[in-house]
């Protein structure tokens, strides 16, 4: 197989939500879970934007009009992972060819206007959908090891994580297995960071939520399947910090609705179920970081937050094409 040798391609926000007695009176958030957290981050347009939880204060970050997918916060709140995207184009010398999306992990701080201040956290042209764990120490991701295979048939998603300065990277494989096996995707990591859960894919195709060992998957592909069959149509699962659940939303077309699955046992409880006019987006749902509220998107573009049990629905974005909400864990 033929390898490209490409060439990398290339808000100041901070909002104070102040929980007013006028807001509890309009019956905006309930009251039971307690403070909301400060700061969310949401793509709109392919750039970064920042609000705070109650609706006020949006305000676009930065702008490189290429940013996809899933963000991730540092623990302490500081900066800010999320995934770039690029495409390159070929012709083989058959008069074949085609266009391929590549993808890399980056960062930068909240706190920075400049617009070259970010970090490459990747540099493989196959990463996205990162995670930080709560140590601050790791990032879990999905990586194509295919990417820059340029006849590849198949992409390879394999799930890795590594530290932020890249001096170790790990990959979440079985011993021995072999090419586009051990495939996953959208991985979270458990709040102490000994497990990973994430989609099972079996050639391409999500089949469902499975929970590995994040030093090594130990089951077989024949195991990992028959666990994955047992918690299908799993978009995004993400780890509730204080561990109890694991949030995601239902694929099926007919439900799309938000789900709680317990990481022991597997048994999952609905939360909230789409309406006429809320249909949840096949993204992740952020957790704040006391585990008691939950913001997520809907299919057309916009940003609600609700508690962990599922009330208290408000729409807090008004852009109409706002997607893949994180809350700030300060």
């Amino acid at each position: 197989m033929r390898r490209l040798g490409l060439k990398s391609w290339l808000v100041t926000a901070g909002i104070v939500m102040l929980w007013t007695v006028g807001a509890l009176a309009q019956g905006m958030f309930s009251a039971k879970p307690g403070k909301l957290p400060a700061k969310i981050a949401f793509i709109r347009d392919k750039n970064i934007w920042l609000l705070a939880a109650d609706g006020t204060g949006e305000k676009q970050w930065f702008t490189t009009d290429n940013i996809v997918g899933r963000l991730s916060w540092e623990p302490d709140g500081k900066r800010i992972t999320f995934t770039r995207q690029g495409e390159y184009s070929y012709s083989l010398p058959d008069g074949g060819g085609g266009r391929h999306r590549l993808y890399d992990l980056f960062a930068k701080h909240v706190d920075s206007t400049r617009a070259d201040a970010w970090w490459w956290v990747t540099n493989n042209h196959g990463s996205h959908s990162p995670d930080w764990s709560r140590d601050g120490k790791y990032v879990v991701y999905v990586h194509d090891v295919n990417a820059n295979v340029v006849d590849a048939e198949l992409p390879d998603y394999q799930i890795e994580w590594r530290s932020f300065d890249g001096k170790e990277i790990h990959a979440l494989t079985r011993k021995g297995a072999g090419p586009r096996e051990s495939q996953g995707m959208q991985p979270s990591w458990s709040p102490d960071r000994s497990k990973v859960a994430f989609v099972y894919l079996k050639d391409k195709k999500p089949i469902g939520l499975v929970i590995e060992p994040s030093t090594g998957i130990v089951r077989s592909e024949a195991e990992l399947e028959k666990a994955a069959n047992a918690t299908p149509n799993v978009a995004f699962p993400q780890w509730s910090p204080d561990g109890k659940w694991i949030a995601f939303v239902n694929t099926e077309e007919s439900d799309n609705g938000i789900y709680l699955v317990a990481p022991e046992g597997m048994t999952k409880k609905r939360i909230f179920e789409k309406t006429s006019t809320i249909t949840p987006h096949q993204a992740p749902v952020s957790w704040s970081a006391d585990s008691k509220w939950l913001t997520f998107s809907s299919n057309d573009g916009y940003i609600y937050v609700m508690d962990a049990d599922g009330k208290s629905v408000t729409k807090v974005t008004s852009g109409g094409n706002d997607y893949y909400p994180a809350f700030c864990p300060k």
